[in-house]
């Protein structure tokens, strides 16, 4: 099953657009929940003969997915999408595939990569990189899914029963690459298998399903080739990695891209004997060849999969790992033909099924190298269209400018979405604040909270002077306020000190508190910050009328579009209103003992 018994092949690059939730494997360890982020060829399998089937294509089913000698499906990877940047530049899309098993982060929370294969500090703890990276270890993906809990019927048949069932599905609007493997007699038949190919794909769109989920509305996906001007390409992943030739002599990584079932000399699976399984493999396609293994690190996992047929799940397997690296030197030349020939080859069997697929990179850098930043498979947006949430581009309609009533229900959709960012970055606040705090009673908060809620109703304004004077006002003086503090209340608020996120300075509270006298300027410099808390940036523009594509605003530090920032301009009163007391209320909570503590503080009164 490993050589191809056909003279050229080639493979087909499709993108997997999620229009619905994907439903994928999920582990059933209590302490965290462990699901896949990769699209097993099985899978696209099952949905390709779906959509035969449906079609009546009975001869196309047996050529293309009952024999499988024509076609070899693989795993469908995360495809990273840049967004254009303001001056219109774009960087090239990229596949992220399976973490090199070498690539390790020194420390918890390191942030370099270096390669375990070579020299190491035997007293610095190192981390694997779990998360699917490109091939160029340039950027890691972020596959978003989420766990659900639903009652659904018995397995075992009992009528009238329902149990709990959990599962873990990929969130809808994510985009991922599948390279095909074809095979056919000379070019032209190569050609013409890739384009029906294709038009089978485009005449099933809107019916196409992945997973075992399709019952309950998982699924739905929108399939179409990566460049429908030259559909096939030479190369079995993303070539972003660095060469596709090496001198003999120079070292060479084999990194597994999809599970390997491999056998020991018993014909049981053995998934250490991948690195037996590459020597072999080299044996008989270059007879003569001295291959001499330099490292290897090989993992072994359970592979299983869901008979659509059947609709049950099939019998699993032990195989080694997607990542899984065997360091190589050969005694021979590596060019670029002969890498192509060499991974037009799987290891192991079910090749159908995309199992055993590999590919060659060059061994990293010997140095650490700095850990590659995170970036979600989200689907790129055109010119002139608008993505939804569901990945599915529609034409991009001039923004709306919101007057009179609607001028009224935009205020209130952006309230109500910053309200719960809001109360949230204040929380988080006091709460990084906490050891600064430390001189702060729950009661003397208590009485600062009373000033704001002196003032029902949309008057916010005065409430936040009457704050500013009371924490400015002094006994001597002539009173702003009307319960001026007394001295020794305005030295704990000059003596508690508070963190701001983003600016790393350390403030007085009473400092803190008088910059309300100018709410504008003190919103813009305390608002939740689009680095280290993007999700008030994300909530106003998801109902930002304004916006073209419901997404941050990528070429201002806030996020925020000119629209949100005129309307943040006339309601600062009430949204610093809401961030004080939000963060008094958890103030109050974080500087209250615990009980049998005693913690001596001055008194207020």
């Amino acid at each position: 099953m490993n050589a191809p018994d056909a003279a050229v092949g080639a493979y087909l690059p499709l993108r997997f657009v999620l229009t619905g939730s994907l439903a994928v494997r999920t582990s059933f360890d209590p302490l965290r929940v462990d699901s896949e982020h990769t699209i097993a060829g099985r899978a696209q399998r099952g949905m390709l003969a779906a959509a035969l089937s449906a079609a009546g294509r009975t001869r196309d089913l047996q050529e293309w997915v009952a024999r499988g000698r024509r076609v070899r499906f693989a795993p469908a990877y995360p495809r990273l999408e840049p967004e254009t940047a303001p001056d219109g530049s774009r960087r090239r899309a990229a596949a992220a595939y399976p973490p090199p098993a070498y690539l390790y982060t020194p420390g918890k929370h390191g942030h370099t990569t270096v390669d375990v294969f070579g020299e190491t500090d035997p007293d610095t703890p190192y981390r694997p990189v779990r998360d699917l990276i490109t091939l160029d270890r340039s950027l890691r993906a972020e596959v978003r899914t989420t766990a659900e809990r639903y009652l659904g019927r018995s397995r075992t048949g009992d009528p009238g029963r329902g149990l709990p069932h959990f599962t873990t599905g990929i969130d809808p609007g994510q985009v991922f690459e599948a390279r095909w493997q074809l095979r056919a007699p000379d070019r032209a038949a190569l050609t013409d298998l890739a384009e029906r190919l294709v038009a089978a794909l485009a005449d099933a769109e809107g019916t196409l399903t992945l997973g075992s989920g399709g019952t309950r509305a998982h699924g739905d996906v929108s399939v179409a080739p990566v460049d429908p001007a030259h559909p096939l390409s030479p190369d079995r992943a993303d070539p972003l990695g660095g060469p596709r030739s090496w001198a003999a002599g120079e070292p060479v990584d084999l990194l597994l891209l999809s599970p390997a079932l491999v056998v020991g000399a018993d014909g049981q699976a053995r998934p250490q004997a991948l690195t037996r399984a590459v020597l072999d493999l080299l044996g008989r396609l270059w007879p003569g060849t001295r291959a001499r293994v330099l490292a290897e690190h090989v993992e072994a996992g359970l592979v299983g999969a869901y008979h659509r047929g059947y609709r049950g799940p099939m019998a699993q397997r032990w195989a080694a790992r997607p990542g899984s690296v065997v360091r190589l030197c050969l005694d021979r030349d590596l060019t670029t033909d002969r890498v192509r020939e060499l991974e037009a080859h799987t290891l192991g069997e079910r090749a159908v099924d995309g199992h055993g697929q590999f590919t060659l990179l060059a061994p990293p850098p010997s140095g650490p190298a700095p850990l590659a930043p995170v970036m979600v498979p989200r689907a790129e947006r055109a010119p002139g269209t608008v993505v939804l949430p569901d990945g599915r581009p529609v034409p991009a309609q001039a923004p709306l400018v919101p007057t009179g009533a609607l001028r009224t229900l935009d205020d209130a959709l952006l309230w109500n979405a910053a309200a719960q960012p809001v109360r949230a970055h204040a929380r988080s606040l006091a709460r990084a604040s906490a050891a600064g705090l430390a001189p702060l009673t729950p009661g003397f908060l208590g009485r600062l909270r009373e000033v704001l809620a002196a003032h029902p109703g949309q008057d916010c304004a005065r409430a936040l002077a009457d704050l500013v004077a009371t924490v400015a006002a002094r006994p001597n003086a002539a009173p702003a306020a009307r319960r001026p503090l007394p001295e020794r209340a305005l030295r704990v608020l000059d003596r508690a000190a508070l963190v701001r996120p983003g600016h790393g300075d350390r403030v007085t509270v009473r400092a803190w508190l008088s910059g309300l006298a100018d709410p504008a300027a003190w919103w813009t410099d305390h608002r939740p910050g689009a680095d280290a808390d993007p999700a008030y940036a994300r909530a106003l523009a998801a109902v930002d009328l304004s916006s073209a594509d419901g997404r941050p605003v990528a070429g201002h530090p806030s996020g925020l579009s000119a629209h949100v920032l005129a309307w943040e301009r006339r309601t600062a009163d009430r949204l610093c209103v809401l961030l004080v007391s939000s963060w008094l209320a958890e103030a109050a909570r974080v500087v209250r003992p615990e009980p049998g503590n005693t913690v001596e503080r001055e008194p207020v009164r």
